[in-house]
C-alpha cells in the first residue's frame, strides 16, 4: 500500500473519533447531531468490516484485494486525523501529527483481523501508539524514562479535559484522581515535559531591553566571594518568604523557569504590561529589603544589579 498518496487524501467531514459530552443543556439540534453521528460510525464501521472481509478473499484478485484496503484507509481518515488533533497542543506540527497518525491507520488495516471485533476497537489503539512512539522518539529534548514519557501525554490530555470542565487549570491532585495515578507522579511527569528546549539566544520578548534568555549580568564578574554571595543569597532566600503566594509564583516563572514575559502573561490570562509592572514592584521590594540587610560591599551591589532585573518599560502614548 502507497503510504504516502493515503496520507495526501483530502480529509472528508464523515464522523470523529471522539463523541462529543452531552450536558445537561443539550438541546434537541445537538441530540439529532449527536444521532447522526452515531449512525454515520455504524455505517463506516459496517462498510469496514466489509471491506476486508472482501481483501482476505482469496477468489479476488491482488489489485481487488489492495483496493479494498485502500478504500477502508481512505473512509477511516477522519478518525486519523481527529486523533491527531488530541496531541496537537504539544508542541509538535499538526501537519506532521497527521501524517504520523495516517501511517498508523495503514499499519492497523494491513494488521486488522475481522474475526476479531470492531476496526475501530483495534485501531484507534493503534494510531494512538503511532503517535506516543513518533513523540517519543523524536519530539523529546531530554528524553525521560519511558514510563514518564507516557503518562505525560495522559496528564496532557485530562489536563485539558478538566480545563474544559471546570474552567480553570486543575491541581495535580485533580489529574491525578481523573488519570488514576499517584499524585507525586504526576508532578513528576509535569516536570519532565521537555518537548523543546530555549535557546540562550532567544530573545525574552522586550524590545526595549533587546536581552536574551542567556545574556550574561553586567556585575556577574565582580562577585568574586562565595562565601559572602552565599550569605547575600540566603538573605535573598529570606526576602522572598515575606511576598505572597502569587509574587513568588511570579518569581520562579520569570527567573527560576527562565520563562520571558509574553509566555507568562499567556499563562496568566493577563497582558505583557502587567506582568512587567508587577515584576517592577516585587524587585523594587527585595531590593529595598536586601539593601537594607546586606551593607555596601561589592558582592552586596553585584548581587542587587542581578535582582534589578526587569527593565522599566517605554510609556505609551
Amino acid at each position: 500500500m502507497n503510504a504516502a498518496a493515503v496520507a495526501n487524501e483530502p480529509t472528508h467531514a464523515a464522523g470523529q473519533a471522539d463523541s462529543s459530552r452531552q450536558g445537561p443543556g443539550t438541546t434537541k439540534r445537538g441530540n439529532r447531531h449527536v444521532q447522526r453521528s452515531e449512525s454515520e460510525n455504524a455505517r463506516r464501521e459496517q462498510r469496514t468490516i466489509e471491506l476486508l472481509t472482501s481483501a482476505r478473499d482469496d477468489r479476488l484478485t491482488a489489485a481487488e484485494r489492495q483496493r479494498c484496503r485502500d478504500l477502508v484507509v481512505k473512509i477511516n481518515l477522519p478518525i486519523a486525523d481527529s486523533l491527531a488533533r488530541r496531541y496537537r497542543s504539544r508542541g509538535e506540527n499538526l501537519e506532521d501529527l497527521i501524517q504520523v497518525a495516517r501511517l498508523g491507520l495503514v499499519n492497523a488495516v494491513l494488521r486488522y483481523d475481522p474475526a476479531n471485533g470492531a476496526f475501530l476497537s483495534f485501531a484507534v489503539p493503534t494510531i494512538s501508539g503511532e503517535i506516543k512512539r513518533h513523540f517519543r522518539d523524536h519530539c523529546w529534548t531530554v528524553r525521560p524514562p519511558r514510563r514518564l514519557q507516557e503518562l505525560h501525554s495522559e496528564v496532557a490530555s485530562a489536563m485539558v479535559d478538566l480545563a474544559q470542565d471546570k474552567g480553570s487549570t486543575p491541581t495535580a491532585a485533580e489529574v491525578a484522581d481523573w488519570i488514576g495515578a499517584d499524585r507525586a507522579d504526576v508532578l513528576e511527569a509535569i516536570r519532565s515535559n521537555a518537548f523543546h528546549s530555549a535557546s540562550l539566544d532567544t530573545s525574552d520578548g522586550l524590545a526595549a531591553a533587546s536581552g536574551t534568555l542567556g545574556a550574561t549580568d553586567a556585575g556577574f564578574d565582580e562577585v568574586d566571594d562565595s562565601m559572602e554571595r552565599s550569605d547575600l543569597m540566603r538573605r535573598v532566600d529570606d526576602a522572598c518568604t515575606r511576598l505572597s503566594n502569587d509574587e513568588r509564583r511570579l518569581l520562579r516563572l520569570r527567573f527560576a523557569q527562565g520563562r520571558t514575559q509574553s509566555s507568562i502573561a499567556d499563562e496568566l490570562n493577563i497582558s505583557q504590561m502587567s506582568v512587567s509592572r508587577r515584576l517592577q514592584k516585587i524587585t523594587r521590594r527585595l531590593r529595598a529589603d536586601v539593601a537594607g540587610r546586606a551593607g555596601t560591599s561589592p558582592v552586596a551591589r553585584s548581587m542587587q544589579r542581578r535582582v534589578n532585573v526587569v527593565p522599566q518599560q517605554p510609556a505609551r502614548a
